[in-house]
């Protein structure tokens, strides 16, 4: 514990630093982050096809930029977000290797650059909201204050396992627990900031739903570790894992909340404004 308290301090002030930076700084640090979690991503599932391992990652990383860079975002991004499943399918046409597995691990490929990539970029694309990094502050809080909540009230209160055969630890107790928390941090965050501006009535839905997604992420991740036989995604992180293990909730919920800003709201997003001029 005394690890991961010491790892996730030495960590919050840079991400803090960069998240009230944003522009090209932070697309740095989101262009890092994505590289990190799209090569344990596939590490996980292309284990010992190591060409195959950079392919994905170069591929997710592509995606990435093309999402950040305003010329390619919006509904443009479509027609360019095809070419991923595209390129790697192509890919792994013309490298065969054992034609047993060469399907399921063009379709494994496939889900990296659309979990560590795509839906990086639908996290990402918060901070390009007005007060963006309130928004970017809330996903934040949302995931951790929900994986925290969940951490202590399954240890103390938790009797009714969640699911057993994917996480044996996590409760129901511990999920609601997590989702309260996750709430309550919420309307704290948007008092002390005054931002993002959600209306109260919205925030008591979308709170606890984003949470709930939030859920899911991780418990969708250990799925996918216990059905790979590895404990952790990585080891970059001291105590915590990989890195893709401390952003699996993150991943689910900043889409949502990008969708619901956007959909209801109606907020303008404003992209990196250096464009290809081609």
């Amino acid at each position: 514990m005394a690890t991961r308290i010491i790892s996730a301090l030495v960590a919050l002030p840079l991400v803090i630093l960069v998240v009230q930076l944003g522009g090209w700084t932070f697309a740095a640090l989101i262009l890092a982050v994505g590289a990190v979690c799209l090569w344990e991503f596939a590490g996980m599932v292309l284990p010992g096809d190591k060409l195959g391992r950079s392919a994905t990652v170069g591929v997710g990383l592509a995606m990435l930029l093309l999402g950040l860079v305003g010329r390619f975002s919006g509904g443009d991004a479509v027609g360019w977000f095809c070419l991923a499943p595209i390129g790697l399918l192509t890919f792994f046409l013309f490298r065969t290797g054992d034609m047993a597995t060469v399907a399921s691990r063009a379709g494994l490929a496939c889900l990296a650059v659309l979990w560590a990539g795509i839906l990086l970029v639908g996290t990402a694309a918060v901070r390009f909201l007005p007060r963006g990094e309130a928004w970017l502050y809330l996903v934040c809080v949302l995931a951790w204050g929900s994986d925290t909540g969940a951490y202590f009230t399954g240890r103390f209160l938790g009797k009714r396992k969640l699911y057993e055969k994917v996480s044996p630890k996590k409760t129901w107790e511990g999920a609601v627990g997590g989702v309260v928390v996750a709430t309550a941090g919420a309307f704290l965050l948007m008092w002390a900031l005054g931002a993002p501006n959600i209306p109260i009535g919205h925030l008591v839905v979308l709170a606890p739903v984003a949470a709930a997604f939030g859920q899911v992420g991780d418990l969708s991740e250990s799925l996918l570790k216990r059905s790979m036989g590895v404990k952790d995604s990585g080891r970059i992180m001291p105590g915590h894992g990989g890195l893709l293990d401390r952003v699996d909730a993150v991943l689910f919920i900043g889409p949502i909340l990008f969708l619901y800003a956007q959909v209801v709201l109606g907020e303008p997003a404003r992209w990196l404004a250096l464009t290809p001029s081609w």
